[in-house]
């Protein structure tokens, strides 16, 4: 499976797989629209991979959550917004 996963990181016991999303304007479609159906099945195919490196049954029993991160590079200024939980497994 190709592709990559922008960010892991644990949020209390929750394991956190985080895509960002980077636009140098505020266009009419914002950032998080970015990750579509298509990217969002490559993650969460990943996300079963890298899951399939803990020893059973942790695997089975952690916690996923899939969050998105707009940044907007906007002049001088940037901003960031954060969406947890933007999509779940399926």
């Amino acid at each position: 499976m190709g592709g990559d996963l922008d960010l892991i990181g644990w949020d209390g016991d929750c394991l956190c797989f985080i895509e960002v999303k980077t636009r140098t304007a505020r266009d009419t479609v914002p950032a998080e629209a970015g990750v579509d159906q298509l990217k969002r099945r490559m993650v969460r195919g990943l996300a079963r991979i890298y899951l399939g490196t803990f020893p059973e049954p942790a695997r089975r029993t952690i916690p996923v959550r899939f969050d998105v991160i707009s940044v907007y590079l906007v002049g001088a200024a940037t901003e960031f917004e954060f969406f947890p939980g933007a999509y779940g497994w399926r």
